[in-house]
């Protein structure tokens, strides 16, 4: 299973990003083989469709799961079609708490 989560910063311990779209870096997690790698996101300055373009871009890497603080209307209705699950945690939470929990 793939996981992708808006991130502040392209690092473990970076914060879960509260805008889907607009954040400045995407980790990707594979559990079945324990990497993690950083996509940073080309779409954040864009005047419109940041969203529907980074989860488009996403796709390209076969996530299932999607975490970041919210999703708006247009990333949610794709996500359901693709069968991507969407996550939002608790505010200000660490990506690096959420792999502990993925790993258990």
């Amino acid at each position: 299973m793939k996981i992708a989560a808006a991130l502040t910063e392209n690092h473990p311990k970076s914060v879960i990003d509260e805008h889907f779209g607009r954040c400045d870096w995407y980790g990707i997690y594979d559990t079945e083989t324990r990497e993690i790698h950083y996509v940073e996101n080309p779409n954040r300055y864009v005047d419109e469709g940041a969203g529907c373009s980074s989860a488009q871009m996403l796709m390209d890497y076969h996530i299932d799961i999607a975490i970041a603080g919210r999703f708006g209307a247009k990333v949610a209705e794709f996500f359901k079609k693709n069968n991507v699950q969407m996550i939002i945690p608790e505010k200000n939470k660490k990506w690096d708490s959420l792999l502990k929990l993925i790993n258990h």
